[in-house]
């Protein structure tokens, strides 16, 4: 998982544990400003009331009178009964004053619980007792719309503080995937783009300072070992052809018995594999080394063809059956003709090599949308799975059916195809054949 990715869920892994304590303990802080919200309410009410008596006399609620004090009330409240207020004589002077209490209250034979207001105080000589009542039903209400107004804002300022986040997470991470950029499109060390990116962040300019210095050292190990393989292949060429000739002069004396002429004649096959293997090698090298032009206009088809016929020889000696069908009207450039000549002839012998006896190949191709495509196919000993990886990797031999196979023609066949910007697949199973499968993506290489 990316980091990015990984800093947002636990981003947004903290603020589920935010959620989750605000479910467990808003509610009661909620419900007791709710509380407090009515008792605020009910304490305007009873300072409302109180300058209406003031103003206006006791008439307004009950009779001024020296009567009975049971008989002297007034009871006033809401048709559905959210909210009451009581006005009544009491003769005990002893009461406490103002209190907020929590008690049933009987209207009209239902009883209903209130958050009450209890207010004593004393008019023309006279004691009453004021109550002002809010229904605790209306409390429960107005939590449960606070509450859900808490959660609307909260779960509204999570999701915008998380965007906040991966915008912030982005825009911090950004030197990070320039970075990451630099290295997957690095197709070779050589290729390496040691631009520095521009960041404040200490930690990035040190990941990009520390790989560009991988960089160099694996680029210096690359030349060292392109030079010597180059300088190898020339040095062991002079005195393989001096050892062939010298073979050649002693066979051509004519002074040696059968079994002399035999081994000679063994050796010099043996040295010829190995001008074989040198010469690969060299010619590695110098594509690797960008010692090679490409200023040809290619003919695949045409191509294909000519490496048809030149391998018609080793056909026969396996009796295997070889079928063409190509589309015509690819070409390709710039391009070096003899390198994709011997990159075709490489796969096609491989086809052959690790062929059955009276096996099938067939070389065919389709034009795409993108380009064209070229299929060599076979019916022969086929590849492992485990050993798919690795074959175009330098001296892997994973068939030892030939004692001609020293591993370097699938090696050959994937860098002449890197060096023309070619995609290879391969799909095989093993007993059943094996399909190559060279991508050209357009007309230019």
């Amino acid at each position: 998982m990316k980091l990015i990715y990984k800093l947002t869920l636990i981003n947004a892994f903290t603020r589920i544990l935010i959620v989750a304590a605000f479910l467990e303990f808003v509610p009661d802080l909620i419900y007791k400003a709710a509380v407090t919200q009515v008792e605020t309410n009910l304490e305007k009410k009873e300072a409302k009331i109180l300058r209406i008596i003031s103003d206006k006399g006791m008439g307004q609620f009950i009779e001024e009178s020296d009567s009975t004090y049971s008989d002297s009330s007034y009871a006033d409240y809401t048709i559905f009964k959210e909210n009451y207020m009581s006005i009544e004589k009491i003769a005990d002077t002893n009461k406490d004053r103002d209190t907020t209490i929590t008690s049933p209250r009987d209207i009209e034979g239902e009883v209903l619980e209130y958050r009450i207001r209890k207010h004593y105080f004393t008019y023309n000589y006279t004691n009453y007792l004021l109550e002002i009542g809010e229904s605790i039903q209306y409390v429960r209400d107005l939590r449960v719309i606070l509450l859900r107004v808490a959660l609307y804002i909260l779960i509204a300022i999570i999701t915008l503080t998380v965007l906040i986040d991966l915008s912030i997470s982005q825009y911090l991470l950004r030197p990070l995937r320039k970075i990451e950029a630099k290295l997957v499109g690095t197709k070779h060390p050589e290729k390496f783009d040691f631009k520095r990116i521009s960041t404040t962040t200490a930690d990035f300019r040190y990941l990009d300072n520390t790989i560009s210095k991988m960089m160099l050292q694996i680029q210096d190990a690359f030349h060292i070992e392109k030079e010597f393989i180059a300088n190898v292949s020339h040095e062991l060429l002079t005195p393989i052809s001096i050892l062939q000739t010298r073979l050649e002069n002693m066979l051509e004396a004519g002074n040696l018995n059968e079994e002399a002429e035999t081994k000679i004649m063994e050796s010099q096959r043996t040295l010829g594999r190995l001008k074989q293997i040198v010469r690969s090698l060299l010619l590695i090298s110098q594509i690797e080394n960008n010692q090679t032009p490409k200023e040809d206009n290619v003919n695949i088809p045409e191509l294909l063809k000519e490496v048809a016929a030149e391998i018609d020889v080793r056909l026969a000696e396996k009796n295997i059956t070889l079928d063409v069908n190509l589309k015509d009207g690819f070409l390709f450039a710039p391009a070096n003709r003899s390198l994709l000549f011997t990159m075709f002839f490489n796969l096609v012998n491989n086809a052959v090599k690790y062929n059955k006896q009276g096996g099938k190949i067939k070389i065919h191709s389709a034009l795409t949308k993108d380009g064209y495509e070229v299929y060599i196919e076979d019916n022969g000993v086929g590849i492992a799975p485990e050993n798919l990886k690795s074959i175009f990797h330098r001296f892997r031999k994973f068939n030892n059916a030939e004692n001609e196979s020293y591993g370097l023609g699938l090696s050959m066949v994937k860098t002449i195809a890197d060096f023309h910007k070619l995609d290879i697949k391969v799909d095989s199973k093993l007993g059943e054949g094996s399909l190559f499968t060279v991508v050209f993506k357009s007309g230019k290489g």
